[in-house]
């Protein structure tokens, strides 16, 4: 009887034992998922790489839910043109209320040029050339194709590269014209999402996406 007992807790022990290495096993064998990125990890990459090019600009980064769920549902139709920048500006101009973009429409209330990959837009916000955002509001946007998560640092440092010479006090050339010496207050936002886009051929492309928000006030 002692024996059988002695066998009967021998064989129990063995098999949790082998329960034990089978849970690890399962456990060891389960694959590494990346985690989805989240909109604070996008605000994070482009706030860093913003303060990287231009530690001095003031400029609010946030996301939007109206934008996220804009871009996204713009990635989810099954064609390439998807990722067309009139496609995505139009969908960004209808989450905004915005009206036609610059230089179609009047330049106020509209996306104007990518501000990433037209060099110009920055001096035009800026104000050196023309005034008559005075009062009002511009705005501007960029599409950022990254070569790794949607979220990488490689967004923030062209974005942050991009603004490096933005400017929060801009002076009035019209007013310095007339003899005045106006400036003009400047506050920013910057809305930012990052999407995947499953394109035609099954390949994942990434992209983060800003809109840049200029609101203008004038000061003597």
């Amino acid at each position: 009887m002692k024996l059988k007992k002695i066998a009967s807790l021998a064989l129990a022990g063995i098999m949790a034992v082998s329960m034990l290495t089978a849970c690890d096993t399962t456990s060891n064998n389960q694959p590494n998922v990346p985690e989805e990125p989240t909109a604070s990890d996008v605000v994070s990459a482009v706030e860093a790489g913003i303060k990287s090019w231009n530690s001095d600009l003031e400029i609010t980064v946030k996301s939007s839910d109206n934008m996220d769920a804009a871009i996204e549902k713009v990635f989810d139709t099954y064609t390439d043109y998807k990722v067309d920048e009139d496609v995505i500006v139009e969908a960004l101009n209808t989450v905004f209320g915005l009206g036609r973009a610059f230089p179609n429409g009047n330049g106020m209330n509209s996306l104007i040029s990518d501000f990433v990959d037209v060099p110009n837009v920055v001096p035009h916000l800026n104000n050196n050339d023309d005034t008559y955002f005075a009062g009002n509001t511009a705005w501007a946007y960029t599409v950022v194709p990254v070569n790794k998560v949607a979220f990488d640092t490689e967004a923030g440092d062209k974005i942050g590269h991009a603004l490096e010479d933005l400017q929060n006090v801009v002076e009035s050339s019209t007013a310095a014209s007339q003899g005045k010496y106006e400036y003009m207050n400047v506050d920013y936002t910057l809305y930012v999402t990052a999407e995947d886009a499953t394109m035609a051929n099954n390949n994942v492309n990434s992209y983060v996406i800003a809109v840049l928000k200029a609101d203008y006030s004038a000061r003597v």
